[in-house]
């Protein structure tokens, strides 16, 4: 990189000269024509916080798949928050496979001035702990760079050495190519000894350019791009990585290879000895069924081993779980310890299981059979059909096999023979069920008592059983104090008790009772009053969606809506209306259909009382701009109606 600093007929003495002079004043100010930095302004970046100015990376493959990757980027910030997004660059590695070492760092001031980064502010340090992870072995090389301020730019030039690739002769890697913040130009390449294949992803103008160049011994494959605007935010959208522009690079042959190596890697780890033996044989007493047996020891491994990770050890550690022997010892481990765990007691019960890649929160290109796109281990028991019953032994509060949002997933079994990759089966929404059931009486006085019990499964079970595991029951009873005040305005929370959110053989039930000494309306004849859980927050679609805020608060979105899961709420609300009155009015009905989205809130009358059924059903987890502007057709439709009054006048009254 320093030779890009001077002219080309410099002699070899003068660079040496220069070189060594460089090299003394390393961490004071010198001065070098970045000039140019100044056409990248706000002014000329709308709504951008940083441009990456120039992003480029070349990776030098061997054909054992080894390899050095070297990236050199530019960034110049505009505001306050470009400046703490890039106040630090951090390049996280796993000690077994990679060296990183950092060759160049600068700060550019706004009107040139060049500081080179000191060694004080190149840090090599231990991951922090996070969640459930400590990982000693995993470090970053991090650079803080110093003295930055609107205007700033920064560069670096970082070099990681791969010196044991997790799966021997191969290479894979997957390369995003748009982010947040504009990028005006970036370059990658590979030159390469091994054939690759490769797709592009989310790229329908051809922005990414391919270039290919035969040498004698290499191919340099390059991709690049310019003048690429940031990607505008939109709340619940996928996962960056999966809207982006983006390639997907691998020497692997099939998804059977794929299966066949990571077989090889856990094959020894499934024996059991006596201790594990005669714990399983007690779990297995009195169980009447396969499916029962499956269940019992898939409960005992989600609720007794630990979901944490401390080390990662052995050839291919992050990669190779522990012996199914060691993280029963020790009750700890991450997913795919816990899932090498679950086979090793399932086949020990006479269970055929196998070990399962997937992962949970991110699209896996399934043209480029690929590794490194799985980030999540799992189990699969083998049923006599060939088909499979996928169970996650990491999911500690939940009855289901497998959490909701690992539906619809790619999944890779791992088996001597290979298997391609297939897809876990997709969750009908009502197997992600809020049923909430209410009965509710108002005195002629307007004084309301309700009494409500909700039933919570799937995804909705698993949320509130972590809740209830988690938090004190005062700061839950204050939850559901401020739930109830945002339907009424004045009401109390009365009591309310729950189910063991720990026996996960029972539906979770939480029930609920409240008042208001002032519900409603009286004016001459008439009292009107909005259904407490049929109203404002309080419709089904808002209570289903959660999260803090609107999904559907935009007009029209660029990128789909992303629910990680389908999911049903139905409530069932019945009010017992005063001796003396009868019903006037009613809200209207609602009934849409749109195969993906169904909604439904409907009013009946009983010989004394009024029931309002309202379903929402989203049987889709992600949802396309255009099925997202007709669902929100319907869901403004219906706050509309939500504003709408039950309106009940006195027997004999003039109507």
């Amino acid at each position: 990189m320093l030779k890009t600093m001077f002219n080309s007929d410099l002699s070899g003495k003068k660079i040496i000269i220069i070189l060594l002079l460089a090299i003394s004043v390393s961490s004071c100010a010198i001065k070098i024509n970045y000039s140019y930095l100044q056409n990248y302004n706000r002014e000329t970046f709308e709504g951008a916080n940083a441009v990456v100015v120039y992003d480029s990376t070349g990776v030098e493959l061997e054909k054992d798949g080894k390899y050095v990757y070297e990236q050199h980027k530019l960034v110049k910030i505009l505001t306050m928050k470009g400046k703490a997004m890039f106040s630090e660059a951090v390049f996280g590695y796993f000690t077994k496979y990679d060296t990183v070492i950092v060759e160049q760092a600068k700060v550019i001031s706004p009107d040139g001035e060049v500081l080179n980064v000191s060694k004080e502010d190149i840090k090599d340090v231990k991951i922090p702990a996070f969640g459930k992870f400590f990982l000693p072995n995993v470090r970053m090389k991090k650079i803080i760079f110093p003295n930055l301020e609107e205007g700033s730019s920064v560069e670096y030039l970082v070099k990681t050495i791969s010196k044991n690739p997790p799966m021997e002769n191969h290479f894979n890697t997957a390369v995003i190519f748009e982010g947040t913040e504009p990028i005006q130009k970036m370059v990658f390449s590979i030159n390469s000894p091994i054939g690759l294949s490769w797709i592009k992803t989310n790229d329908d103008d051809n922005a990414i350019i391919f270039q290919e160049n035969k040498g004698e011994d290499k191919i340099l494959y390059k991709w690049r791009i310019k003048d690429i605007p940031g990607i505008v935010e939109e709340p619940m959208m996928p996962p960056l990585s999966d809207i982006s522009k983006k390639i997907v690079i691998s020497s692997i042959d099939s998804w059977k290879d794929c299966s066949k190596w990571y077989y090889e890697l856990c094959k020894d780890k499934y024996v059991t000895n006596d201790t594990m033996n005669a714990v399983i044989d007690s779990l297995l007493v009195g169980q009447e069924t396969r499916e029962d047996s499956i269940r019992v020891l898939y409960y005992y491994v989600s609720k007794n081993i630990r979901y944490v990770g401390t080390k990662m050890t052995g050839e291919k550690g992050g990669y190779e779980p522990f012996p199914a022997t060691k993280t029963f010892k020790e009750k700890y481990g991450v997913c795919r310890d816990k899932a090498c765990l679950l086979v090793a007691m399932l086949r020990q019960a006479g269970i055929d299981a196998d070990i399962v890649l997937i992962n949970p929160m991110q699209v896996v290109e399934k043209e480029i059979p690929h590794i490194a796109q799985f980030n999540h281990a799992i189990t699969a028991v083998i049923n006599e059909d060939g088909s499979y019953i996928f169970i996650d032994g990491t999911a500690e509060n939940t009855s289901e096999f497998l959490m909701s949002i690992e539906q619809d997933k790619a999944a890779l079994v791992c088996n001597e023979e290979g298997e391609d990759l297939l897809l876990t089966p997709k969750v009908p929404p009502e197997e992600n069920l809020m049923l909430i059931n209410a009965v509710g009486n108002i005195s002629e006085a307007g004084e309301l008592t309700e009494k409500a019990t909700m039933e919570l499964s799937g995804l909705m079970g698993m949320a509130f059983r972590q809740i209830l595991t988690k938090l004190p029951p005062e700061q839950f009873k204050q939850i559901f104090n401020m739930m109830i005040t945002e339907m009424i305005s004045g009401a109390v929370l009365d009591t309310f008790y729950y189910s063991d959110p720990e026996d996960l053989n029972k539906l979770l039930e939480i029930t609920i009772e409240f008042s208001s000494d002032d519900f409603g309306l009286r004016l001459d004849e008439n009292f009107s009053f909005k259904f407490p859980f049929s109203s404002g927050q309080g419709t089904g679609a808002s209570i289903s969606i959660g999260g803090g805020g609107n999904p559907f608060a935009l007009e029209q979105r660029k990128y789909p809506l992303f629910f990680y899961t389908t999911l049903k709420t139905e409530v069932n609300e019945k009010i017992v209306i005063p001796e003396g009155f009868k019903v006037k009015e009613l809200p209207e009905t609602l009934d849409e259909d749109l195969g993906f989205f169904k909604t439904e809130s409907r009013y009946t009358i009983s010989e004394d009382s009024i029931t309002h059924k309202a379903v929402n059903s989203f049987c889709e987890y992600i949802f396309s701009p255009d099925e997202y502007k007709e669902m929100k057709t319907i869901l403004d439709l219906m706050s509309q109606k939500s504003g709408q009054e039950v309106v009940l006048i006195k027997k004999g009254g003039q109507e």
